[in-house]
């Protein structure tokens, strides 16, 4: 067979490669859902073809990326078909433009089925109007105030900032998965949330599947009971991104959805589909999680994201009031800042009490007022913003152990101990965490063990004053972070 080229002519040969081209084209055309063929293959054609090598060109590099990760298997194939059996597939950007347009096949009429548009994305999207949600599922919606200009970065999250950035500008092409952990309030469901609206604008053909574990597992629940499983898979299967939130709230005695996570996990990798993870703590400390599901999400790149120091808590507040409308006065700011640390949801919370105050009961922003209206809140704020993490390490330190001692399964005396303080600390600084919570955060199957652990601690508290004395600098530690 000779050699073909069309690198300094756009010109087809017909009776060389312009007919193999033509047969080609049309098995792509009859296998790609007509949506992605137009978005995909209507720029594309040969620049050299011969035995070894077919060249397929773009000028859109965004599409050339596309191709080889998505569609390479499938040109490949068909084009073995028309051509050699050893036929490789390799993709050119074209940076100038052609002095005439190539040829292209007369479009045959399409056929596409109800399976093959389950195999691929869903149709590409407008870009959405500013201030609305966008719907993601019939459940789950992508707030589009979540993008990266809205994320004020500072010490605490820039690592867990450019991670999210490098996945929503080279999905696929980044690490794979990525895997953010944080406490409460950190900003974990804003990064996320911004990859999928990031990659919405850059890749409007890509599907984003954004969904917090509780859902994923309530989908699942609902599937097995309706018989729709095919259903539940392809939903989940079907996309470019997968983005699971809180992963650390599926439960430990849910091993069917836990195996689901395992297969899919699999799936989307070995298809190199980008996966990222939000979680509150390691991989390795979610005892909750089965350890081949642990050994997945360790495999690719872990980010934490820490509480914002004075600095960056002060920028987030002067941001939000800013789009607010809210003018606050610099030593109001640095007040709020100086009592509320670690969650931004409660700053963004003590904002919205502000405005309230200063609108429509007509206060003056000054300290003094800002020190009443928020009485109530700062009492609030030292007991919610404080995390599982932040306890431990003030336990841990209190008694001379390890965190991973904590959360491992010695029977150490001082590690028990230890443990049990912890169990008790959380339950009188975070009373929304329930007992099997409790177990779980701290490696532990059977919520009893909460129970039995904070007794004890209750029983030697009473009859040891050194011990007594050792709890009350560790709640009041606490109390000042």
């Amino acid at each position: 067979m000779s050699r073909y080229s069309l690198t300094d002519s756009c010109e087809y040969d017909e009776e060389s490669w312009g007919k193999p081209w033509h047969e080609l084209y049309g098995k792509l055309e009859g296998a790609v859902p007509v949506q992605f063929f137009d978005a995909f293959f209507k720029d594309l054609h040969p620049v050299e073809w011969n035995d070894n090598i077919l060249v397929l060109a773009s000028s859109d590099d965004k599409v050339i990326s596309h191709l080889r990760n998505r569609y390479a298997k499938i040109i490949t194939g068909f084009a073995r078909e028309v051509s050699s059996d050893h036929l490789k597939v390799d993709f050119q950007l074209e940076k100038a433009p052609t002095t005439s347009e190539p040829v292209r096949p007369t479009p045959k009429k399409k056929r596409v089925d109800s399976s093959q548009l389950n195999i691929f994305n869903s149709p590409a999207k407008e870009k959405p109007s500013p201030g609305k949600d966008v719907v993601v599922d019939q459940k789950i919606f992508i707030n589009e105030n979540y993008v990266f200009d809205r994320f004020v970065k500072g010490p605490s999250n820039e690592h867990a900032y450019a991670a999210a950035q490098g996945v929503a500008k080279n999905p696929m092409e980044y690490h794979n998965p990525l895997y953010l952990f944080g406490g409460v309030g950190l900003g974990k469901t804003h990064l996320l949330m911004s990859i999928a609206n990031e990659i919405r604008i850059r890749y409007p053909w890509m599907k984003v599947e954004y969904v917090p574990s509780e859902t994923f597992q309530n989908d699942l629940l609902t599937a097995t009971a309706n018989n729709t499983l095919p259903h539940f898979k392809a939903k989940y299967r079907n996309v470019d991104v997968l983005l699971i939130d809180d992963i650390q709230f599926i439960s430990h005695r849910a091993e069917f959805t836990q195996e689901t996570i395992f297969h899919t996990f699999n799936y989307l990798y070995q298809n190199n589909k980008q996966i990222v993870i939000s979680g509150d703590r390691p991989p390795q400390q979610l005892s909750m999680l089965k350890d081949r599901l642990i050994s997945r999400f360790q495999s690719g790149l872990i980010v934490d994201i820490k509480p914002p120091n004075m600095e960056t808590r002060e920028t987030i507040l002067m941001k939000k009031a800013s789009e607010q409308n809210l003018s606050i006065p610099k030593e109001v700011i640095k007040y709020i800042a100086l009592n509320v640390k670690d969650q931004i949801r409660i700053l963004e919370a003590v904002l919205i009490r502000l405005k309230f105050s200063f609108e429509y009961e007509k206060r003056k922003p000054d300290l003094a007022s800002v020190k009443e209206v928020l009485g109530n809140i700062q009492g609030q704020a030292h007991v919610s913003v404080i995390s599982v993490e932040e306890i431990l390490r003030t336990v841990a330190k209190a008694f001379s152990v390890k965190t991973e001692d904590i959360y491992g399964k010695s029977r150490m005396e001082a590690i028990a101990l230890a443990r049990h303080v912890c169990m008790y600390v959380i339950r009188r600084f975070i009373p929304s965490m329930s007992l099997i919570q409790i177990a779980e955060a701290l490696g532990r199957k059977d919520h009893t063990t909460v129970i039995h652990g904070e007794k004890r601690i209750r029983d030697k508290a009473d009859t040891d004053e050194s011990f007594r004395l050792t709890l009350k600098d560790i709640e009041e530690e606490l109390k000042l972070h």
